[in-house]
Formats: C-alpha cells, structure tokens, sequence
C-alpha cells in the first residue's frame, strides 16, 4: 500500500561505541498491520523470532527449588519472552556483588525501580511474584541469618567426681 502515517522506528541495542541507543526506521506505513509485517519480514524481525524459539536453560538445583516452592504457594513465576533470563523484570548483571548477579526492577508510577539483587534470576522472580499478589517478601530480601554458635564444651567430660 502507500505510505501512510504509522512510522515503524525503534531502538534496537547499544552501540559499542559510545552506549546510546541506535535508532532503526523500516518506513511509514498504513497500517499497524502492514508496519507489523515489515518489521517481521526485516533482520531484526526475524532475529527477535529465533531468539524466542531458542530453548531457555534448565534451572540450577537453587532455582528448581523456588519454582517448586513457587507452585506451593500458589504462585506462577511470571516468564517474559524478551528478557534474557526469561522472568519479567529480571535481569543479569555480571557486575552484581558477591553471588547476587540477578537484578529485578519493576515500573512503579511510571518510572523504574530497582526492588533488589538475588542469587539466582528464579528468585527475583519470585519477589516480583509475591510482591504482585501483595504477599510477604521478607525472607526473600533479609540478610542469610548468622551461623550457629559452636557447640559448649561438655560439663559431663570435665567434671571431677570428687
């Protein structure tokens, strides 16, 4: 058809250069349906398709264990096709402190928080869970509690009979 009045214009990565945002125009076209198909039927189009068709990595034994404790608590992690770690919000971040590299953000009256560093993308997403369904997120986001004390010495092994 013509062209019309929807521009099909986005931003597509970072260039290595100087880290702004490259801007990529297919067109104008008129309609949503025909900007849709273009942007299907160009590279980047069907670059983002394969990238959804790849398979996403099982989940360590730590992460296996909060979608398990997810589903006992009635709770669904939600997936998200177009973050790398496949949890909406989650992110890596291979300069996160110690074994936290999994940041979660969230848009909260229109702009975006950070709600926390975790160890595994699994538990952030589970924050984000049970933030949604308005349950406690605590034991997600305390520090690990301190180790056990060591053991007393036994009275029994040093007291004299007398």
């Amino acid at each position: 058809g013509e062209a019309g009045p929807l521009a099909v214009t986005f931003q597509r990565g970072r260039s290595l250069r100087n880290g702004a945002s490259v801007l990529v125009h297919l067109g104008s076209f008129a309609t949503a349906e025909e900007a849709a198909t273009a942007y299907a039927r160009s590279e980047y189009g069907r670059a983002d398709a394969a990238k959804l068709l790849q398979p996403r990595a099982a989940p360590t034994a730590a992460g296996a264990e909060v979608i398990r404790q997810a589903g006992r608590q009635g709770l669904t992690l939600t997936s998200s096709s177009s973050s790398s770690t496949g949890y909406k919000g989650v992110c890596y971040d291979p300069k996160g402190r110690g074994s936290k590299k999994y940041k979660l953000q969230a848009t909260v009256g229109g702009n975006s928080v950070g709600l926390g560093m975790f160890a595994t993308a699994e538990q952030a997403a589970l924050f984000y869970a049970r933030r949604e369904a308005g349950r406690d997120t605590s034991d997600l986001t305390a520090p690990p509690p301190p180790p056990p004390p060591p053991p007393a010495p036994s009275s029994a092994a040093g007291a004299e009979l007398g």
